[in-house]
């Protein structure tokens, strides 16, 4: 039997802020992310970068709040578009929300394939269908139900990463520990640019939290959620990056031979083979419930899309507890139909993430720029000077420059 909303009023501000930092797998971002965009850039001011666009996103996020607060609804883009621009906007933006995170959660079962397949053998697309099959079931429970397990999962990637900041920090290479990597000179080189258009992937997921406002305890822990988020992603990641600068060398990060199986080698280096086996399982279930934090968004959207009749109202279908199982079954149709695809073609797993989540992060930040752009107008149109002239007005449009600034 099914119905048409939401469970009310059954999420928390920690349960908010673990969805969506989950949703950006840390473990993902610093063994994937981070390590890759050193590989390939040799840039060592990439940890000030990594601040830099966390502050951008924080600017990015003033008017997006906002508005969102204002909707209250799962669709946030949509809401918040249509409140600011218009329908034809919110509808619009809707559908590029829907493709973002369609793609983000996609993109993951192409990693999670080929990292389970690298270190235990078998067809990339094997462990991609496991994976599969767990977010479905997942998807059509309420997301209380997985709380507990994503929280888990949540800590045990960041004692990893609290570990790995510590062993690289007491033995820096050449025994100097330098603050090079947050110094604007080492940033300010070629390939600054590609250093900050493959960092901002690692903060998708963390505007999340705002989908699930119907489902918030409070409205200000949709809020509190996301800058927490946001702030914790730009500090921890930042460490993170600077860590491994100073475990390697500054010198050495743009060598491929030096970054080979980094980070993990800097615990295998201190402390044996175990821990960064023990490692890869934690990454593996860290892109576990990253796609069952982006599935659960993905559905969301669908869901309020539909109950708007902006698509058929079958995706506003929900169970008796309030999962929404119309845009849940419809995630994980199409995340099915394009793993067969890609097996089908042969296409490598690695293409299928880095263009995916490279195509989310472009979208997600153009959305939140045209957000932006939408609270400046509500403010202007509404006189809305008793919410502060920040709100609706320096705050966003600090955000439509910091939006442009980070694709340089």
């Amino acid at each position: 039997m099914t119905q048409s909303a939401l469970a009310r009023k059954t999420i928390g501000t920690l349960g908010l802020t673990g969805a969506g930092i989950s949703a950006s797998s840390p473990v993902t971002v610093v063994a994937g992310g981070i390590v890759a965009t050193y590989a390939s850039t040799g840039v060592a001011g990439l940890p000030l970068a990594v601040v830099l666009l966390g502050g951008a996103l924080l600017l990015l996020t003033v008017g997006y709040l906002a508005l969102a607060a204002r909707t209250g609804q799962a669709a946030t883009f949509y809401g918040s578009l249509t409140d600011g621009l218009g329908r034809a906007a919110g509808v619009s933006g809707a559908f590029v929300a829907v493709v973002a995170y369609y793609a983000i959660q996609i993109s993951l079962f192409g990693l999670l394939g080929a990292v389970v397949a690298a270190s235990v053998g078998g067809p990339w697309w094997v462990w991609a269908a496991v994976a599969w099959t767990v977010v479905a079931v997942a998807g059509i429970r309420q997301l209380t139900a997985g709380t507990r397990i994503i929280a888990t999962v949540l800590a045990c990637q960041l004692l990893i990463l609290i570990l790995l900041v510590a062993t690289a920090v007491t033995n820096p290479a050449d025994a100097q520990l330098t603050v090079t990597g947050f110094d604007p000179s080492a940033l300010l080189v070629d390939g600054w640019g590609g250093v900050l258009a493959l960092s901002i992937a690692a903060f998708v997921g963390l505007e999340s939290p705002t989908t699930y406002a119907e489902e918030a305890r409070t409205p200000r822990a949709v809020t509190t959620a996301v800058r927490a988020g946001i702030a914790a992603a730009a500090i921890g990641y930042g460490l993170c990056a600077w860590a491994i600068g100073v475990a390697v060398g500054p010198g050495q990060l743009g060598d491929p031979a030096a970054m080979s199986g980094q980070p993990w080698q800097i615990l295998a280096a201190q402390h044996g083979p175990i821990l960064p086996a023990v490692a890869g399982l934690v990454l593996a279930a860290g892109i576990v419930t990253a796609m069952i934090a982006l599935h659960a968004v993905s559905a969301r959207y669908l869901f309020a899309l539909g109950r708007d009749r902006v698509v058929p109202t079958v995706f506003a279908a929900t169970t008796t507890a309030g999962a929404p199982i119309g845009g849940s079954l419809a995630q994980t149709l199409v995340a099915g139909a394009v793993i067969a695809g890609t097996a089908w073609i042969g296409t490598d797993p690695m293409l299928l993430f880095t263009s995916l989540s490279s195509l989310a992060a472009v979208a997600i930040v153009a959305l939140l720029t045209a957000t932006s752009v939408a609270a400046i107008v509500l403010g202007l149109r509404e006189r809305r000077t008793s919410h502060g002239v920040w709100t609706y007005g320096i705050g966003p449009a600090l955000g439509t420059v910091a939006g442009p600034a980070c694709w340089p």
